[in-house]
């Protein structure tokens, strides 16, 4: 009988607790597949009216929605984050965040690797800290639609974006740190969607906050 992807991951890393090395080695494939969908959303966006913009970020909160309710269902939870993902693009693209410039990537970086070390050197967690991740930005991305409406003083955007990095990477350790607990046999797909939710708002807000 042929093997399936899941128990060659197993048969590869057959640890109950493995190292977070190896958990983010599982990882990667579905990481993969969410930034390539998110840098064809954002060659996407050039193609549709500026107003779409509006459209788009509704529809983002509701893949954001959706993913919430349904971040355990197999095959629905992928199809979720990948349309949150290209849709992610389009948002980046329109907010005129500058994702190609070197200082936004070498404040990501420093923010991941932060991030990286806290979960690294943290206990494993329960999954109480992830438990939050998605109201939580849900409700920020909320925020922004505020500030749209009701525009604010540069001193409070700003504030918004600082809060918004601090909070993000305290939730990349909590998931990090809950990835050291991810068993064999256990499906990556829902640590994987936490992590890119959470990277990607870092990213955003990265490139966002030099505007």
């Amino acid at each position: 009988m042929k093997e399936s992807c899941l128990e060659t991951q197993n048969r590869a890393f057959p640890s109950d607790n493995p190292s977070l090395l190896v958990v983010l080695i599982r990882l990667i494939p579905l990481l993969g597949m969410g930034v390539a969908a998110v840098i064809l959303g954002y060659r996407l966006a050039d193609w549709i009216p500026e107003i779409g913009w509006i459209f788009q970020l509704i529809i983002l909160m509701g893949l954001l929605l959706g993913m919430i309710i349904l971040d355990n269902e197999p095959g629905w939870n992928v199809m979720l984050y990948l349309g949150f993902a290209l849709a992610g693009g389009m948002l980046l693209f329109w907010s005129g965040a500058f994702v190609s410039q070197l200082r936004t990537w070498i404040l990501f970086s420093v923010l991941f690797l932060i991030s990286l070390a806290g979960g690294a050197f943290s206990r494993g967690s329960t999954g109480r800290a992830t438990a939050v991740m998605f109201p939580i930005t849900f409700f920020y991305m909320i925020g922004w639609i505020f500030f749209l409406y009701f525009p604010l003083p540069g001193l409070y955007r700003m504030i918004w974006m600082i809060l918004g990095l601090v909070l993000f990477t305290l939730i990349t350790i909590a998931v990090f740190s809950r990835g050291k607990n991810l068993r064999q046999g256990e499906s990556a797909v829902p640590l994987t969607i936490e992590l890119f939710v959470v990277l990607f708002n870092l990213c955003w807000l990265s490139g966002l906050i030099w505007l």
